[in-house]
C-alpha cells in the first residue's frame, strides 16, 4: 500500500468497505466512509425504484385487463390510477435523492473507481432492469390510453344516440300536440 492513499480491506458487518489508511487525517477517513455510505444509499435507492416500477407494471397490466373487458369497471380503473399515483410521487422523490447523492460522490467514484467496483456493477445492472421496466410500462400505458380513448368515444356515441332519440321523441310528441288542437276532435273532423 502506498503511503497517503486509502485501500479497501474487505467489508464490515454492515457491508460497507473498510478503509485502512496511513498518514491520513481522521477527516479523510470519515469522508471516505461517508462516500461509501452515499454509494450504498444510491444502490438502495435504485433497488426501491425497481420495486416501485414492478408494482406500477402490475397495476398497469390490471388496467389493461379492465379496459379489455366487455364492460370496463371504471371505479376499479380509477382505484388503480389512485394506487399508482402515490407510487409515482415516491418514484420522483427517489430520483431526486439519487441525483443529489450522485453529485456528492461523482468525483470520488471517478477517481477511485476500483474502491466501488462491486457497487457500480450492481447499480449498472439495476439501472438496466429499471430502464427495461420503464419501457414496458410506457408501451402498456400507450396501449391502455388508446383503449380508454376508444371506450370513451363509444360511450360518447351512445350518449349522443340516446340524446338524439330523446329529441326525436320529444319532437314527435310536440308535433302531434300541435297537429291536434284541443277544441277539435279527430273524430269530428272525420265525420264532417
Amino acid at each position: 500500500m502506498e503511503r497517503g492513499y486509502a485501500a479497501e480491506q474487505g467489508r464490515d458487518e454492515t457491508g460497507f468497505p473498510v478503509i485502512l489508511t496511513e498518514k491520513m487525517g481522521c477527516g479523510q477517513v470519515e469522508k471516505e466512509y461517508e462516500n461509501s455510505v452515499y454509494v450504498q444509499m444510491m444502490a438502495d435507492s435504485l433497488k426501491k425504484k425497481e420495486h416501485i416500477l414492478e408494482f406500477l407494471y402490475k397495476k398497469t397490466a390490471e388496467q389493461e385487463t379492465i379496459l379489455r373487458s366487455e364492460d370496463p369497471d371504471l371505479e376499479q380503473f380509477q382505484q388503480t390510477i389512485d394506487e399508482k399515483g402515490s407510487q409515482i410521487t415516491q418514484l420522483g422523490q427517489l430520483d431526486d435523492g439519487f441525483d443529489t447523492l450522485f453529485r456528492l460522490v461523482e468525483k470520488e467514484i471517478q477517481q477511485n473507481r476500483s474502491n466501488y467496483k462491486e457497487e457500480i456493477m450492481e447499480m449498472q445492472d439495476r439501472i438496466r432492469r429499471v430502464s427495461e421496466l420503464g419501457m414496458k410500462i410506457q408501451v402498456l400505458e400507450r396501449q391502455n390510453s388508446e383503449r380508454l380513448k376508444g371506450f370513451l368515444a363509444k360511450k360518447k356515441s351512445e350518449i349522443r344516440g340516446t340524446r338524439m332519440g330523446g329529441r326525436t321523441a320529444s319532437s314527435y310528441y310536440q308535433n302531434m300536440a300541435n297537429a291536434h288542437k284541443s277544441d277539435q276532435s279527430y273524430y269530428l273532423n272525420e265525420i264532417k
